[in-house]
């Protein structure tokens, strides 16, 4: 398969600042941190992937590297395609990089200024540029916004103007930087929205991006790979990644005319690591169980199957997921454990 991003064991170190006094105590002593070690990664073409980690992870410095703008140490990345050490030049046509940091642009400019001056960094020409420019404005509803000076825009509306300027080549691929970072709860939506909706579903462009927000990865993301200290520690779908982690299955159910000695006997039933009941305190005959069972598709079905030929009757049965949160704090606890 043809992925839109592939590496395999890049690394990348950074000499470490030293004070004045260590450099003239120990001038040739050269101390290096460790950014990215052995990353191995697979995007597909058209997927919302998200690189997921504590602060210097090294999120930022793998989304660095594969937009060409710094070089690795070991290691070999495609994108597109095309190597990042041989066609940096094919890369950068053909991707879009979209970050949060404000003082890239232009204050005493408008956003439709900003935008018509990086076009020219495309070498757009003018009706070119006018052209995207106005269908990139419609996407992201900022018509009337357009002709404003940058300075006076809200966070909100700043993160939507750099996503445009990621987006004016028409990339093939588009890398974001925190794309929610700084913005109230209902902007962070809009934005995850647009990104998912817009981008990724209607025009059908890979979108990778770098979050250390649990609650934005889950929601948008097909795919994660879970890093910190410069090593991928987990990879797959939020599903699949939970699954890596938790031998159980968690399952509420309401029940009806449960007796004592049916409870005894799933107690014991093959399969079920833990259970707990709880009666209504209004309505005696129903109560609440909750049970751990381990990883099969059979165990519930084998529990429904004995509750409903004892007579209880099932009221409802949902299943509970273990909230991410818990889900990457138990990998970097054991990542940090094996250190």
């Amino acid at each position: 398969m043809a992925y839109a991003i592939e590496t395999t064991g890049l690394t990348k170190k950074f000499i470490r600042r030293r004070k004045i006094k260590q450099i003239v105590l120990h001038p040739l002593q050269r101390e290096t941190i460790t950014a990215l070690d052995g990353v191995d990664i697979q995007i597909k073409k058209g997927e919302l992937s998200g690189i997921l980690g504590p602060n210097g992870a090294g999120k930022t410095t793998l989304i660095k590297l594969l937009s060409t703008l710094i070089l690795p140490d070991a290691g070999k990345a495609w994108v597109n395609g095309y190597d990042i050490l041989r066609h940096p030049e094919s890369i950068k046509q053909s991707i879009g990089l979209a970050t949060g940091e404000e003082r890239s642009f232009y204050w005493r400019l408008s956003g439709r200024g900003n935008l018509q001056f990086f076009a020219t960094l495309y070498n757009m020409s003018p009706s070119q540029a006018e052209r995207r420019i106005n269908e990139i404005l419609e996407t992201f509803e900022l018509q009337e916004k357009a002709d404003d000076l940058f300075h006076t825009y809200s966070t909100g509306i700043k993160q939507k103007l750099a996503l445009a300027r990621g987006l004016l080549n028409n990339p093939q691929i588009l890398f974001i930087d925190e794309p929610t970072k700084s913005l109230d709860p209902i902007a962070a939506q809009n934005i995850r929205k647009l990104i998912r909706e817009k981008l990724v579903k209607e025009q059908g462009k890979t979108v990778f991006l770098a979050t250390h927000n649990l609650e934005e990865a889950e929601e948008i993301c097909d795919h994660l790979d879970i890093i910190d200290r410069g090593r991928i520690l987990c990879q797959g779908t939020p599903s699949q990644i939970r699954k890596s982690v938790t031998k159980e299955d968690r399952y509420i159910l309401k029940v009806r005319y449960l007796k004592t000695e049916i409870l005894k006997k799933i107690e014991n039933q093959k399969g079920i690591v833990r259970l707990s009941h709880r009666p209504e305190p209004t309505n005696s005959s129903i109560s609440t169980l909750e049970v751990h069972l381990l990883k099969h598709e059979t165990t519930l079905s084998l529990l429904i199957e004995t509750l409903v030929r004892a007579g209880v009757s099932i009221l409802d049965c949902s299943h509970f997921e273990i909230p991410l949160e818990d889900v990457f704090a138990q990998i970097i606890k054991e990542r940090s454990s094996d250190a």
